[in-house]
């Protein structure tokens, strides 16, 4: 039979051992997850980095889509003032002329247009006492 102090040691010499294997191990399993961590926001760094391209680029394309429509809308309009325009200043100058040469005939047809507004209008209430 071995003395107890021998067996002790022995006994320490394992746990020591034991404690040391455990303690690498533990190591390793956290080196391990920090490579798996650091992978993960490496992954996920760079989908999001991707995604903001991304948009970035859709944002931009939208508005030049954008400018190029407000720029072709303000050339229509431009174009619809100045005929609006041109067909004003022919519609003053034939007013002018049948002025000028048949003023009855414009009287007329004021008088005809204010009869027809009249009878548009709805007849007032009459009080009734």
């Amino acid at each position: 039979m071995k003395p107890l102090s021998e067996t002790a040691n022995e006994a320490r010499a394992k746990a020591s051992e034991l404690a040391e294997k455990t303690a690498e191990s533990a190591r390793a399993t956290a080196e391990a997850a920090k490579a798996r961590i650091q992978d993960g926001y490496g992954r996920a760094r760079a989908a999001t980095s991707e995604l903001a391209d991304r948009t970035l680029t859709a944002t931009n394309e939208l508005a030049a889509k954008g400018r190029e429509q407000a720029d072709a809308a303000r050339e229509v309009a431009g174009q619809a003032y100045e005929k609006g325009k041109a067909q004003a200043k022919r519609a003053n100058s034939k007013l002018k002329d049948v002025a000028e040469k048949q003023p009855l005939a414009l009287v007329a047809g004021a008088v005809a247009i204010g009869a027809l507004l009249g009878s548009l209008l709805p007849k007032g209430r009459k009080d009734e006492d």
